[in-house]
């Protein structure tokens, strides 16, 4: 079952990531998280099987060159133990529902190029790849 997260929500989500990753929240995520509890063109879905909170999904909405509102994938995460049961397809689809009640007639979302998980999830759910990006860094 899906739920739309509130603010008092926010551990079950911390706990989700933290499950997910094996690291722990840096204080960005923290905000990013609790800003979208609380931001109008913000939405987290919280996926419960058997009543146990396994995963989570955050999405935004923006504007794209023609400024038109378009829905953004932020992020999903997945505890270990419940990957690969089409909990991320779940949820995609329940942020996709959720732009396109806000209005918008496109939904993108952008992961590693090394990622093969989500790059399968959103070619076997109908994205069209637009570009590869690179990101570049050194100490100076």
């Amino acid at each position: 079952m899906i739920k739309e997260a509130k603010i008092s929500d926010y551990d079950i989500i911390s706990d989700i990531m933290q499950s997910s990753n094996n690291n722990s929240l840096l204080d960005e995520e923290i905000k990013v998280i609790r800003e979208a509890l609380t931001n109008y063109s913000k939405v987290v879905y919280i996926d419960y099987e058997n009543e146990i909170p396994v995963a989570f999904a955050q999405c935004t909405l923006k504007e794209d060159d023609q400024l038109n509102q378009i829905g953004y994938l932020e992020q999903i995460h997945i505890k270990k133990n419940y990957k690969n049961k089409g909990i991320d397809k779940r949820l995609l689809l329940k942020c996709e529902e959720w732009a396109k009640n806000k209005g918008c007639n496109k939904f993108t979302a952008s992961c590693s190029i090394d990622d093969t998980q989500k790059l399968d999830l959103y070619n076997y759910s109908g994205f069209s790849e637009i570009n590869k990006v690179a990101y570049f860094s050194k100490n100076i």
